[in-house]
């Protein structure tokens, strides 16, 4: 038997106190006020797609109700006393409860802002440097020179797109503590982390609620969360030095 480890909480958390829901099929190691979420799996099982999408949903289950350090997915263990030893034990343990206290009140959502098809036409209309270089695109200009100008249109046309894509993240800076781009497409979206604390889960919410109503002739407004923290480390600063030679193992 091997064990997958999916994250780890507190003693305390609800999934420890009241009991994991039946359907997420995992169980929990405890040890000196922390528990590891696992799930068994058969010495010859492979992991699949699917299991990493139940491996999120446990983790997104988890952090509805208390704080979560997700582990990096794959992550195993031979059984449950290497788990206590290896990882709830010192110095490990004692890493983790400081990140524990560091992201205990602070939790992830994510949004991808999708601009339509009007939206980037208007991003073009606007701009005249972008419409005199795709002018410049004739039909009897060398390959090599329509590849590069282009190259160069979408280069414009991109930052144009953030430049937008940012007064709207503005409009929620209030209620995040940070926020950053993850990733980008051609195609016309982009999608932001924020970092808040838990208790303003409801104003971010509402906030995005409005913003919505406010774009939706430019953009389709896709939301997620709560997720554990992946794109953020507030808890970097409270981990001893030593806590990145351990990183590689365990996954944090």
């Amino acid at each position: 038997m091997t064990l997958l480890l999916h994250g780890v909480v507190r003693q305390d958390h609800p999934f420890v106190a009241s009991g994991v829901p039946d359907e997420l099929d995992v169980k929990l190691v405890e040890q000196d006020g922390l528990a590891v979420v696992v799930r068994e799996l058969a010495d010859d099982e492979q992991l699949t797609e699917d299991d990493g999408v139940s491996f999120l949903d446990v983790l997104v289950s988890a952090v509805q109700v208390g704080p979560v350090l997700p582990l990096r997915f794959g992550t195993v263990a031979p059984d449950a006393d290497s788990v206590r030893s290896e990882v709830l034990g010192p110095p490990a343990g004692d890493d983790l409860r400081a990140r524990m206290d560091a992201i205990a009140e602070l939790v992830e959502v994510r949004i991808t802002f999708t601009l339509n098809e009007d939206a980037l036409q208007t991003l073009f209309d606007e701009d005249a440097q972008l419409r005199a270089a795709a002018s410049r695109g004739r039909p009897s200009a060398d390959m090599s020179e329509r590849v590069e100008l282009g190259r160069l249109v979408a280069e414009r046309l991109a930052a144009q797109r953030s430049h937008l894509v940012a007064e709207w993240v503005a409009a929620l800076d209030d209620v995040a503590e940070e926020a950053h781009t993850l990733s980008s497409s051609d195609e016309g979206w982009e999608q932001v982390a924020f970092l808040l604390r838990r208790e303003r889960l409801g104003e971010m919410d509402s906030a995005v609620a409005t913003l919505s109503e406010e774009i939706d002739e430019q953009a389709l407004i896709d939301y997620v969360g709560p997720l554990p923290i992946y794109s953020f480390d507030p808890a970097a600063s409270a981990a001893p030095a030593h806590a990145a030679a351990e990183s590689s193992r365990w996954g944090f």
